[in-house]
């Protein structure tokens, strides 16, 4: 009960958190010539686009993600002091030959997210040995972005929880009943109990300097690289890897399609070129490695004695590819990632599907 008014208000502080960016976008735009720069996201992961229905099984997340405005005293103050902060924050990488872009643009962000997992056999009333143990994880999370023409750097704070309060049960059974008619999984009772979660996400992904021209007809060429490390007892882990994009009009975003704690497809700031009546589309490629220390639903939780009977992999390799449109103000990306073992008794890679549908207000 304690954790189920925790979540409560929690979705309270968020729906107010919402209700007042989009109040302050529609201000905003109210007062300056300027387009607003309010994005509105919806991913969705499932392991049925790739014709299974266990392990990683479903994952969604609504987030928002606003510009911090100039054309005020207190957002020109907030970003000055944003960028003092990012600038003491990213000396630890200097060394690494990685320079920090002095005129950067500052966002916020919230986000609703909800992950699920299961065994293979449905009617296991617990994970049978040797396969992942039910698991689910409802969380909130708030973000701050800083972003330049090449880069964007994310820092994140999530708060959760496992066990029934995360409602993965109830979400899991609706989706079967009234959308893709399967079995219901029989072995909630034996999920991974509840614990309030804790996680910080940070988040570094830089475009690789040029934008390649390929003929004559507009084809394109360009990419970017990325690194990341999480800490918390949801998720403990480190992650590095690339993505590279080909197509026409390339729209200068960082394309995370997939839902990924702590990092979301981002619109630039300084997007200069006008599409706005043309259509843009790609294709895309990329592979990402991550070292884990520890995942709650997989090592079981920290603060409570649960034995899940696995145990998670130190190391996870993954390929995602995909392709994506963008007309106006929708864009709409799909992918497929293909995930190494994430458990000693894994037997084969996981499989699933990913789609996200953006919104971006303001374009011209």
């Amino acid at each position: 009960m304690a954790l189920r008014r925790n979540l409560r208000n929690t979705l309270i502080t968020v729906c107010s958190l919402i209700n007042l960016s989009a109040a302050q976008a529609q201000e905003s735009s109210n007062s300056t010539p300027e387009p607003s720069k309010l994005q509105v996201l919806l991913q969705l992961d499932n392991d049925l686009f790739s014709g299974s229905d266990r392990d990683y099984t479903s994952g969604i997340r609504l987030g928002f993600v606003q510009e911090l405005p100039l054309e005020s005293d207190e957002g020109q103050r907030m970003n000055e002091r944003l960028q003092a902060a990012s600038n003491v924050l990213y000396r630890p990488l200097n060394f690494l030959g990685i320079k920090q872009n002095s005129n950067l643009r500052f966002a916020r962000g919230v986000g609703l997210s909800q992950l699920l997992f299961t065994p293979e056999d449905p009617q296991a009333l617990r994970a049978p040995e040797g396969e992942r143990p039910y698991a689910g994880w409802l969380g909130l999370e708030y973000s701050l972005h800083a972003k330049s023409e090449d880069l964007v750097n994310s820092i994140t704070l999530a708060i959760g929880t496992t066990g029934e309060a995360s409602l993965a049960q109830p979400s899991q059974d609706w989706v079967h009943r009234n959308i893709s008619n399967s079995p219901l999984f029989q072995g909630w009772d034996s999920q991974v109990p509840g614990e309030l979660t804790l996680n910080l996400h940070f988040d570094h992904k830089r475009r690789f300097r040029n934008l390649y021209k390929v003929g004559t007809r507009g084809l394109e060429v360009d990419g970017y690289y990325e690194g990341g490390l999480a800490l918390g007892n949801f998720r403990t882990d480190a992650y590095v890897g690339s993505l590279a994009r080909i197509g026409f009009r390339l729209p200068s975003s960082f394309s995370t399609p997939r839902v990924q704690l702590g990092s979301y497809g981002h619109q630039l700031f300084s997007d200069n070129r006008d599409f706005s009546n043309k259509i843009s589309a790609y294709a895309f490629g990329g592979i990402r490695a991550t070292g884990v220390l520890h995942d709650i639903t997989l090592d079981g939780p920290v603060f409570r004695d649960f034995d899940t009977g696995v145990k998670s992999s130190s190391l996870v390799g993954e390929l995602i590819y995909g392709f994506g449109m963008r007309y106006k103000k929708v864009e709409l990306i799909y992918s497929q990632t293909i995930r190494s073992e994430e458990f000693n008794s894994q037997t084969e890679n996981l499989q699933f599907g990913s789609v996200m549908l953006r919104f971006r207000s303001g374009l011209r």
